[in-house]
């Protein structure tokens, strides 16, 4: 049986060759961290502001995708996750987090982690209407991450008293719903670029 650090190690070594590192680095260094529920489209709006901001994109669900592959459960997912933003982030990289940052864990590891090492947050919400949401899922692809839609309706359901009383200020909203969602990134791009 493999210890946790193997598994970890493991997964690390094969996502790190697919994470797409930019060629320069923003002048002041930052992490990016969306708050959205499954289906809400933060992969979506990620991968466009990632690019248009040279930040490495960490996907929790590209690491989900690993461990199902290799035979795992997703119980290590956060600590893959958190190892690749320090390795990442100690290289003076700017990262885009692509998981759902509304857990009390996640956000006191980003807050601790910028604090030791100087780096700003900028926080962004990606919060289409549920109906919208519950449509998606119910036609959801990803059959790697959830057996079927209800179980993907049922961890979204799970989750989203997380969402209920968020308490960050947020540089922009994004509603995934709408067509005009390259209009939104713009948006999002000025907001985000005028608190670095």
């Amino acid at each position: 049986m493999n210890s946790e650090d193997q598994i970890i190690s493991e997964i690390v070594e094969i996502y790190r060759p697919q994470i797409k590192v930019p060629t320069n680095k923003p002048r002041t260094q930052f992490f990016l961290c969306p708050v959205g529920l499954v289906g809400s489209g933060k992969t979506t709006v990620l991968k466009s502001l990632s690019e248009k901001l040279s930040l490495v994109r960490i996907s929790g669900d590209e690491v989900r995708k690993i461990l199902k592959e290799c035979g795992y459960d997703y119980e290590l997912t956060w600590e893959i996750g958190q190892k690749l933003v320090a390795e990442f982030v100690e290289q003076g990289y700017s990262i885009a987090h692509d998981t759902d940052c509304a857990t009390p864990r996640t956000q006191e590891y980003l807050k601790k982690l910028a604090q030791e090492k100087g780096v700003k947050i900028i926080w962004i919400h990606t919060n289409p209407p549920e109906e919208f949401i519950i449509n998606k899922l119910k036609n959801f692809k990803h059959t790697w991450l959830f057996e079927n839609a209800d179980q993907a309706i049922e961890n979204y359901m799970s989750r989203k008293a997380l969402h209920q009383h968020l308490n960050i200020e947020f540089a922009y909203t994004f509603d995934t719903s709408k067509d005009n969602l390259n209009e939104q990134i713009e948006k999002g791009l000025v907001a985000i670029k005028n608190l670095l």
